[in-house]
This record gives C-alpha cells, sequence and structure tokens, in this order.
C-alpha cells in the first residue's frame, strides 16, 4: 500500500499517469459544484451556522467554501473570476429576463437560468456581428477583484491542488449557438461557413483575451485551468461531426491550450464537454487538452473501453452518473462508486467527482457516501 500523500502530490501523480495512495476526488469545479440549495443542506447537515458570501451573480451555484471542501475531504480548492462575462447578472425591467455581458439576453425558469433567443439569429451580415454584440473589456479590474491575493493564499499556505475555475460557461461552439441560435448556427457550419468563421473567430479573440487576463492575475499560482464548457455531443452521438469540429472548433480549442501553455508549460489543461464524445476524445489529445470532464455514463459510453484505449494520453475526471445513482439510494451510491473506480482508476490518470452539478435533489448524506466510498474503494493498488 503507498504512503499517505498530501493532496497536490495525489493529484499531480494521477494526471502523470502513476498510481497514488488512493484516488483523488473533487467537487466545486466549474462544471461539477453543488447547487445552492443542496449547499445549504449540506451545511445544515455538518452544523456550519452561517453560508459564505456568494462569489458571484446569475448562477445557480453562487458559493465557494472551503469549510465545505474540508469537511468533505476532497483534494482540489479552486480560484475563479469575480465575474464571468456570459453570467445572466444584468437586470432589466423584468423579474425574470437579464443580460450577459455581451447582450444575450436569458431568462429565468426558478431555479434555473436558460439563454433565449439568440441576438444574431435574424441577421445576415457578417458586418452586422458587430453593430448588434457589446463585446467587454477583458482588462476591466471588475472581473477578477482579489483573485491574485486569493490564488497566493491556496498555493503559499495549503497542500490542495489549485484549479482556476472557467472564466467563461461556454465554449466557442456553445457561445456561437447562444448568439445565433443552435439550428441556425448548425445551419451555417453547412451552408454559411463564411458567416460561422467569422463568428467564432470574434467569439475565440474573446475568449483568449479573458484568458490572458485570467492568467495574469492566477496563473502563476494554479496547477490546472478549466477552459470554457463545450458540448459537442448529445446523449447517443455527436452533434457536429468530427470534421466539422476540426475545420471549425478545434483550431480554437489549440489556440486557448496554447495560451495557457505558454504562460506556463506545467499548467494542466482540462474541458469539460458533455455527452457522447467518444469519437471526438483523439482530436481532443491532439488539441494538447491534459483532462477531460466528465466521461459522462451513458449507456452508448463505455468508459472501460475508453479508459484502455486513451487512459495513457488523457486523464479524466468526473465519471460518477448524478441522476440515477447520486439520488438513489446508500447503496445506489456505493456501487455507482465502485464501477467507476474498477473502469477507470488503474493506472491513474483519473479524478473521480460528478459528471456534472450535485443537484438540490440528492440527500446530503449521499454526498458524504460518495466521498466516503471512494477513499474506502479508491485505494491503490486497485482491488475491487
Amino acid at each position: 500500500m503507498n504512503a499517505e500523500m498530501l493532496p497536490r502530490e495525489r493529484v499531480e501523480k494521477a494526471l502523470a499517469f502513476i498510481e497514488p495512495d488512493r484516488v483523488p476526488t473533487a467537487i466545486g469545479g466549474g462544471p461539477y459544484g453543488i447547487v445552492d440549495e443542496l449547499y445549504l443542506k449540506l451545511l445544515k447537515y455538518f452544523k456550519i451556522k452561517k453560508p459564505v458570501a456568494p462569489f458571484r451573480k446569475g448562477h445557480t451555484i453562487s458559493y465557494m467554501d472551503n469549510r465545505l471542501l474540508e469537511k468533505i475531504g476532497t483534494d482540489l480548492r479552486y480560484v475563479y473570476p469575480t465575474l464571468s462575462p456570459s453570467s445572466p447578472s444584468q437586470g432589466t425591467s423584468s423579474s425574470v429576463t437579464f443580460l450577459d455581458a455581451y447582450g444575450q439576453i436569458w431568462k429565468r425558469a426558478f431555479p434555473y437560468f436558460y439563454v433565449d433567443k439568440g441576438i444574431l439569429s435574424e441577421i445576415h451580415k457578417i458586418d452586422q456581428i458587430d453593430k448588434i454584440i457589446k463585446w467587454p473589456d477583458p482588462k476591466d479590474p471588475g472581473w477578477f477583484i482579489n483573485l491574485q491575493e486569493r490564488a497566493r493564499e491556496l498555493r503559499e499556505n495549503t497542500d490542495y491542488w489549485i484549479t482556476a475555475r472557467m472564466i467563461h460557461s461556454h465554449g466557442p461552439f456553445q457561445m456561437a449557438c447562444d448568439l445565433r441560435s443552435t439550428e441556425r448556427f448548425l445551419m451555417d457550419l453547412v451552408i454559411n461557413e463564411k458567416f460561422a468563421l467569422a463568428l467564432l473567430n470574434r467569439i475565440a479573440d474573446s475568449l483568449c483575451a479573458f484568458l490572458d487576463q485570467y492568467l495574469l492575475s492566477c496563473g502563476p499560482f494554479i496547477d490546472m485551468i478549466e477552459l470554457p464548457g463545450d458540448d459537442y455531443a448529445g446523449n447517443t452521438n455527436l452533434i457536429i461531426s468530427p470534421g466539422i469540429f476540426r475545420r471549425f472548433i478545434q483550431p480554437i480549442v489549440i489556440r486557448m491550450v496554447e495560451r495557457v501553455k505558454t504562460f506556463r508549460p506545467e499548467i494542466k489543461v482540462m474541458l469539460h464537454s458533455d455527452g457522447a464524445i467518444t469519437k471526438l476524445i483523439p482530436d481532443l489529445i491532439a488539441c494538447g487538452i491534459d483532462v477531460i470532464h466528465p466521461l459522462e455514463p451513458l449507456e452508448v459510453t463505455n468508459q472501460a473501453a475508453v479508459k484502455s484505449e486513451f487512459g495513457d494520453r488523457i486523464a479524466f475526471l468526473g465519471g460518477i452518473d448524478i441522476s440515477q445513482a447520486m439520488p438513489g439510494t446508500m447503496d445506489d451510491v456505493r456501487e455507482e462508486v465502485i464501477r467507476c473506480i474498477r473502469q477507470l482508476a488503474p493506472g491513474g490518470g483519473f479524478i473521480l467527482a460528478p459528471s456534472n452539478h450535485l443537484q438540490s435533489d440528492i440527500p446530503p448524506e449521499n454526498v458524504i457516501a460518495l466521498f466516503e466510498n471512494a477513499k474506502n474503494y479508491g485505494k491503490y493498488p486497485i482491488n475491487i
């Protein structure tokens, strides 16, 4: 049995495809957080009297509480922007309508937010894009208030693996779908390529500029950064073909990865992409992505086969089902942890975490059971 490791060493070993003392665990990242209602229930469970101040507006995941992470016993800690430009945080005259920094309209259907009709959905000319979108200034210091201080504090005074949460909720593909509407942008990719490329290039410029400023603030202190999440697949197959991905999206992902690696080559880069993305994993490896979240446990995704084929070239974070196992019984949670560890943990290259945000229908006891079982069954060498 391996000697007890500190969290940062544990994650570092795992992401180097070396088996540490046990499988690292995580909760609280950009695509695998805890919704506010469940967070407050967990505080009550642990008898923590007061919540921390919300760290952002325009989301249903508003709290970053290291006290709770300490109680749960996970290995990652997080830094974050004060506000994301894609957050629906600017109020309007309507109590259910909000704007993000680009001017895109969002609606609230309690407790969640969803993108309303794309503000570019009715235009036909490239020169109309910049007349409608309000491209936010990434050098505005308001995006990163106290970020450097929080990052330095974690680096100098803790032994945790420090991860920078997404600066932007959606990556180039999803943001284009938000602004243009999904159906129209999918058509653009096939019959209006010039417009699609023009929009994507503008989005890429904005994302990279925000990424540059984010790295200037926290880059010297972090171990990993989350790129803006981009979903290229549904529950059964890809939404766009590998060929479309390579032509339109891959160059932007490579550009973002290169920004990070140029700043500090040792920073690991994580990409969140839901759905059945197995066909794109070789392309994501070619982009330089170090870690994929969540390798969602779907009927069409054979996690063991994916691990066998790609597990020495890219690491996986996530894997735990949140729709059936986590809201189920304690036995359901335990069996899900065992399944996930058995399929994804051998050889390292795996951080156990939820496949998406833990929702309000999950009992606090199941959250505790998730991470207790991970510690009990995740000891290397894996023998379950």
